[in-house]
């Protein structure tokens, strides 16, 4: 979210300038008043305005839009209908970082160098053409992102820790699942593609040559991920160059017929594609059957730990809400005001050292000012 202001401010409105009279006595038409910004929630010391409000409307129609299959249409109501509460959500969670003193000035860095990989773009101010070019503001751009990556290392530290999946759940859920992890044959994949894309004839030599070089080392023993991450120019380069599992048959037949000659760790040789010169590693290969519970325990684990991630979630966004002053402007809804107003506490007995409350000095004297709060 973009343009919170502090709380003291309220709407910004462009006041009608009142005109006198002409000569011929006649009174000019009166100009309408143009609402520029208007808060439509305010968030302890933080506001949500329309302009982040319609922001967050289009980017949310475009994400159902993209979604196969396509929401119904009650999906999409409901959607549209929780977007203020998802707002204010994100403006507690972002106020919790800041509380906890979370910066994610690096890892902003590193996703927009990978935003900037995975659009080939050679530089920074490449990318930053080509969201302007859109239509948006590149800071906005940025900020939207690290405000995503702070929101997530909330989840990550603050909220996930909370969640416990005990080894009979995994177990049992194995066995009454048994026909969801019955094995496709296929290879699960790392590349790293030197691109020749734009680049003239007489640099496909030396880019040739490179990754010659990049793949001799790979066999020798180098780490690939490391070496995806520096020379890779494909859009997995930030990932490692991960790209997955492949099924049988669904890569070309020539792909195919190299991949199925090597073992785990094995990397192909050179490949020269339309994008550029490409090197795969094969990390694993599955093998058709029923994968045993040892091969499935980190699938179940994360299935067990996605769903109890969002009640868990939504307890301590209640608990967030329950501290926090909330206040929505007249002709909007936070469907989220009446989901908990008073949340079970208890369900946060576990206690995390971020959660002990802080030394406070005492003063020196008895007397002096009672502090109050702002008057809202």
């Amino acid at each position: 979210m973009n343009r919170l202001a502090a709380a003291g401010l309220a709407a910004l409105l462009i006041a009608p300038v009142a005109l006198a009279a002409g000569p011929d006595n006649t009174t000019p038409p009166k100009e309408a008043a143009v609402v520029v910004e208007s808060v439509v929630a305010r968030v302890n010391n933080a506001i949500i305005t329309n302009v982040d409000y319609e922001r967050a409307e289009k980017q949310l129609e475009a994400d159902l839009q993209s979604q196969t299959p396509p929401p119904t249409p009650e999906q999409a109501a409901a959607a549209k209908k929780d977007l203020l509460r998802d707002l204010i959500n994100q403006q507690l969670l972002l106020q919790r970082a800041s509380d906890l003193g979370y910066s994610a000035e690096t890892e902003t860095i590193h996703r927009l160098d990978e935003i900037r990989r995975s659009m080939n773009l050679p530089t920074m101010e490449d990318l930053q053409k080509a969201v302007e070019a859109q239509g948006e503001d590149y800071e906005d751009f940025k900020q939207q992102i690290k405000n995503g990556i702070l929101q997530q290392m909330v989840i990550e530290q603050d909220v996930a820790p909370r969640i416990t999946l005990a080894p009979e759940d995994v177990k049992k859920y194995y066995e009454e699942h048994k026909a969801e992890f019955v094995g496709q044959p296929g290879v699960d994949l790392s590349e790293i593609l030197i691109s020749t894309k734009n680049q003239p004839a007489a640099a496909l030599a030396r880019l040739k040559d490179l990754a010659d070089q990049v793949r001799a080392r790979a066999v020798k023993g180098e780490d690939f991920g490391k070496l995806a991450s520096r020379y890779s120019q494909g859009s997995t380069a930030a990932g490692g160059g991960e790209i997955g599992f492949f099924k049988q048959g669904s890569l070309s037949p020539q792909l195919e017929a190299v991949i199925a000659k090597l073992p785990v760790g094995g990397i192909t040789p050179v490949i020269q594609t339309a994008n550029g010169y490409l090197i795969l590693r094969v990390n694993a290969i599955q093998h058709a059957g029923q994968e045993s519970f040892d091969d499935a325990r980190n699938k179940i684990q994360q299935i067990l730990y996605e769903k109890k991630l969002q009640p868990e979630l939504q307890l301590y966004l209640a608990n967030l809400r329950s501290q926090a002053y909330i206040k929505v402007a007249s002709g909007y809804v936070d469907t989220g005001a009446s989901a908990s107003t008073v949340p079970n506490l208890e369900r946060f007995e576990r206690v995390l050292p971020q959660d002990l409350p802080k030394p406070v000095e005492k003063p020196h004297s008895s007397g002096g000012i009672s502090g109050g709060g702002p008057g809202f």
